[in-house]
């Protein structure tokens, strides 16, 4: 299971995760094999089965049907389906919180910006009563839709996830969840969760291709979203008049072609990880992220900045250096140790580093010598 990683202490799969082998070879597989002829109708027909293997996949990992499913490039592609499917009217509101990533924030900065709406934000904190109250006291009867993530991409805080949808959803308010940082990290169940909508990516903690992600679309949701973002194989009939008839599942936001080798490249990340065991999964991210936890904090002046218990956190442990620049922090362990972690934007100080399964001892013993280092040297 262990990704070729040149040699790195790789902690970046909160960002972009090394591909699992198996995986590769399946694109590179299909490829191949769409390549003789895409029109071909046995071609045709055996790549779109195997892309409805991917779907069901998902459903799966989500406890959702394949229905509520749709298949996209990226997280980012389900909220805007979704911020540009609701009939925003001036004067309107929506909710995030203040830790999101752009792609949860841009989307939405521009649909404040074209429809004269609000932006309000939740403080996201590991303090869970005050998430609540400040969602209770945001929320009016002009918020549209809460859009906040599952786990937290700056400190790898993990929301209280059913109770922000309850609040949501005593005001008639629908909640997208960002599980970018969740899915693949952490058991996700969206009919537990009763959210509305929940976008994932596949090219982080899945390691699946870039270019592979997807959403759920509840089920009463999806005519629910007005059909901005559609197109050709959208439909269930047209004619040459004007006229249409869209699927009535989440497969009417897929459109256009599609780079079906990717999909089926994300349902073979899928099955080596079911085969595996997703328990297993969690469990040894768990294992690992609390160990590191616990090295971090045995290093003088190293302020941790993840909570501690497990279950209000993730993969994902951040933590600074006071008086070091991260930027500074992370070149020198990149060209000394060969360690690979990220800087947060708009945190001078800030670094995250993100767990996974091929995460070994010696990475970890690897980082905390060079952390050791840099504070001893001032190098």
């Amino acid at each position: 299971m262990t990704p070729d990683i040149y040699g790195y202490a790789y902690f970046q799969t909160s960002g972009f995760s090394p591909k699992l082998a198996p995986v590769v070879d399946e694109v590179v597989r299909w490829f191949s094999f769409h390549s003789q002829g895409p029109a071909i109708p046995e071609i045709a027909a055996r790549m779109q089965e195997l892309a409805d293997v991917a779907r069901a996949g998902v459903a799966d990992v989500l406890n959702a049907d394949s229905e509520e499913i749709m298949l996209g490039e990226n997280a980012t592609i389900g909220i805007n389906v979704v911020a540009n499917g609701i009939d925003w009217k001036s004067g309107d509101n929506l909710i995030l919180s203040s830790h999101e990533h752009p792609g949860n924030r841009l989307v939405w900065y521009n649909i404040a910006r074209l429809h004269d709406v609000e932006l309000r934000f939740v403080e996201m904190t590991d303090d869970q009563d005050r998430m609540r109250e400040q969602l209770t006291r945001l929320i009016d009867n002009r918020t549209r839709i809460v859009s906040i993530s599952h786990v937290s991409r700056r400190t790898g805080v993990r929301v209280a996830a059913r109770d922000l949808v309850r609040i949501a959803h005593e005001r008639d308010v629908p909640l997208l969840y960002d599980g970018a940082q969740s899915v693949g990290a952490i058991p996700v169940d969206v009919r537990a969760i009763e959210c509305d909508f929940y976008v994932f990516s596949g090219h982080k903690y899945l390691m699946a291709s870039q270019g592979t992600g997807g959403m759920y679309i509840r089920k009463d949701r999806i005519d629910w979203l007005r059909p901005v973002w559609i197109g050709s194989r959208s439909q269930k009939d047209f004619d040459l008049q004007g006229n249409m008839e869209l699927l009535d599942n989440a497969r009417r936001f897929e459109f256009g072609t599609r780079n079906l080798p990717d999909q089926i490249g994300l349902g073979k990340a899928l099955e080596i990880w079911k085969s595996v065991g997703w328990e297993n999964v969690f469990d040894a991210i768990r294992r690992y992220t609390d160990r590191m936890k616990q090295r971090l904090e045995e290093i003088p002046r190293l302020v941790l900045e993840t909570p501690l218990p497990y279950d209000r956190s993730s993969g994902i442990v951040t933590f600074r250096l006071p008086g070091h620049e991260s930027g500074a922090v992370l070149q020198s362990l990149q060209e000394n140790e060969k360690i690979l972690g990220s800087s947060l934007e708009f945190d001078s100080e800030g670094i995250r580093l993100s767990t996974h399964v091929f995460n070994t001892e010696e990475h970890l013993e690897r980082l905390v010598s060079g952390l050791q280092r840099i504070l001893r040297t001032g190098r």
